[in-house]
């Protein structure tokens, strides 16, 4: 495997829909709240997706990591729009604070990142990744801090298939980790 293949195989394995499923199911595992988790991990990763997909076919998104910056907005929209129906939907089920706290952190993420986009196209990938490791870190156990040292190679493939420059994974790295704090004080502090 050659360093532009392992950088892609990163990229795709870290993309932010995964990473959103993979925090919903932990969050399930830590609350024992399936039902809740399970629909918050569709809410957030595979409906995104889906629209991003659908995104590309009709000619809106050139790809499906968004490496235009000029095309993010729309996409930052639909994704605010599905997260606001996933709210609706977790309304019906007994959901634990900490899903709501998770689902509304992502309404959070979505707006700070949508308005940093308009200046810079900071690393989603990245910066999500220290959101939620972060966030896991603050909620469920201290062992997940150990997760941040995986952020630099998450940024090395990025940058590796020049998807992004060092500023806007450093951006992106500032802006995951203040997401998470204000959200932190906010909602659970």
């Amino acid at each position: 495997m050659t360093a532009e293949q392992l950088a892609r195989a990163i990229s795709e394995l870290f993309a932010p829909w995964i990473l959103n499923i993979g925090f919903f199911v932990v969050l399930g595992a830590s609350t024992s709240s399936w039902a809740p988790a399970l629909t918050a991990a569709v809410g957030t990763g595979l409906v995104p997706m889906l629209l991003i997909v659908l995104l590309m076919r009709m000619g809106r998104v050139g790809d499906h990591h968004i490496t235009a910056r000029d095309q993010r907005g729309l996409v930052y929209v639909g994704i605010f729009l599905c997260v606001l129906a996933l709210v609706a939907a977790l309304a019906w089920l007994d959901t634990p604070r900490l899903i709501w706290v998770g689902v509304f952190s992502a309404l959070v993420f979505l707006v700070i990142f949508g308005l940093v986009t308009l200046r810079i196209k900071a690393s989603v990938h990245v910066g999500l990744w220290v959101c939620l490791i972060v966030f896991l870190s603050l909620t469920v156990s201290s062992w997940w801090w150990l997760g941040l040292l995986f952020t630099p190679v998450t940024a090395w493939a990025r940058i590796r298939i020049d998807h992004h420059t060092m500023a806007e994974v450093i951006v992106g790295i500032v802006t995951g980790a203040v997401v998470t704090v204000v959200c932190y004080l906010v909602f659970l502090a």
